[in-house]
């Protein structure tokens, strides 16, 4: 008889060299963890034969598998995957001192996967067998999240792994602790040169690190993971008040009002806020430099419609402070 997820469990831990093992898979990725899809291959050739149609035999090539994990961000344990993008975090996660990933500073984002690919273990427990499979040298090639009116802040990973050996019998055990309060579209800001977007109906974040695996000679399951530009983009929609936004599309055409980006409007040039507001606050700030406007939509130019911009942007660095004490 098929079963549920209720018999399924997911955690992960960090590796401290590609696809070995990691000290504790213990983490959680949040609230209402889903795997959207896992599918692992070996890249089969048939190879033919003169004189015939049918194959003669099979050889198999590169251990290539792929992973997708959604879930619901939470306000303790969700903030440790940005770790998978912007490498280790400093601080102790309280409001004098919080855990800080990424940096302002040019050329200062973490070039290697090295401490930052993880193992992903998945258990299920069919009617017949218990399986637990490991899936080694994770590399997080996106990770997005996003948030509209009467939702949760929703996130997705999208992962690459090139080392997973038979699953296991045995140890079959769900270690992760998930205690965290689920962030809503409720405790989301957004401003834009130091301005709040105000009556905000959609916003999304996109970070994109463009990860491959590398192999060798000698061996079909992957070597190493190989980091490539790291791209961070996202989108907003929220009624339409002034020509602040539009006036920054056009000032990126040639002349003497030329602008690169939005800086002059304020500092931070973007920051993405969820906070639980209780006394003792938890909190996730993602705060963007150097904001560039892709383009400019209106939506609702019609008979008592509701009027909203859209607004696609994409900035050079990120800064992700967290408080989840």
């Amino acid at each position: 008889m098929v079963r549920t997820g209720a018999y399924a469990y997911i955690n992960y831990g960090y590796e401290n060299t590609f696809g070995g093992t990691a000290s504790a898979i213990t983490n959680s990725f949040g609230q209402r963890t889903a795997i959207s899809g896992l599918t692992l291959t070996t890249n089969k050739i048939a190879l033919g034969k003169l004189g015939q149609v049918d194959p003669t035999a099979f050889a198999y090539g590169t251990q290539n598998g792929t992973l997708g994990i959604n879930f619901v961000l939470g306000d303790i344990t969700s903030h440790k995957i940005f770790k998978s993008i912007l490498g280790s975090a400093s601080g102790a996660g309280t409001s004098g001192n919080p855990y800080i990933y990424g940096s302002a500073t040019e050329g200062a984002a973490t070039k290697s996967l090295i401490g930052n690919t993880f193992t992903t273990e998945i258990g299920f427990q069919g009617e017949t067998d218990t399986m637990v499979r490991t899936l080694k040298g994770c590399v997080a090639n996106s990770l997005s999240m996003s948030t509209s009116i009467g939702g949760t802040v929703d996130c997705s990973v999208d992962a690459v792994y090139g080392k997973e050996d038979a699953p296991s019998t045995s140890g079959f055990s769900d270690d992760a602790t998930e205690n965290s309060q689920p962030f809503t579209f409720a405790h989301g800001s957004l401003k834009i040169g130091g301005s709040i977007i105000a009556e905000l109906q959609e916003a999304d974040i996109n970070f994109s690190q463009n990860g491959d695996l590398l192999y060798s000679i000698g061996d079909q399951q992957s070597v190493a993971g190989i980091k490539r530009s790291l791209d961070i983009s996202g989108r907003f929609r929220a009624s339409w008040k002034n020509d602040n936004l539009i006036d920054q599309l056009i000032l990126q055409l040639k002349g003497s009002t030329y602008k690169e980006t939005v800086e002059s409007m304020g500092t931070p040039e973007l920051e993405l806020v969820f906070t639980n507001g209780a006394s003792s606050a938890k909190s996730i700030t993602i705060t963007g430099y150097g904001l560039g406007i892709n383009d400019h939509a209106v939506s609702g130019l019609e008979p008592v419609e509701p009027v909203f911009e859209e607004i696609n942007w994409q900035v050079k660095r990120a800064k992700i402070t967290v408080v989840d004490q």
